[in-house]
């Protein structure tokens, strides 16, 4: 499935099941996050964790506290998107390959 598909193409994900684990979920948010269309989502949550980082001193030092990113996309079945497909990307659906479908868009 992911092996037919060349690195620096331009593919289209279809999620077939939801994921069954934390990890696949997880992995598939991540993928989903890459699309055009969640890159106002992304600007925004960078801008919110910015301000929300927290610096105080710990042993004479700075030390910032920064809270965990919460997941932009929470893909369920059916949901789709246009992703352009490097090694790692192609590395994360080997992972997740039996929860979607995968095409040359």
């Amino acid at each position: 499935m992911a092996v037919d598909i060349k690195p620096g193409t331009t593919i289209s994900v279809t999620v077939t099941k939801s994921p069954t684990n934390e990890a696949a979920a997880k992995t598939l948010s991540r993928i989903f996050a890459k699309d055009a269309a969640a890159k106002k989502t992304r600007v925004r949550r960078k801008k919110l964790l910015a301000d929300a980082m927290r610096v105080e001193r710990r042993g004479g030092r700075p030390w910032e506290i920064r809270s965990k990113a919460p997941r932009l996309v929470q893909p369920k079945a059916g949901d789709a998107c246009k992703i352009f497909a490097s090694s790692d990307v192609l590395r994360d659906l080997g992972s997740v390959k039996r929860f979607v479908a995968i095409k040359p868009a």
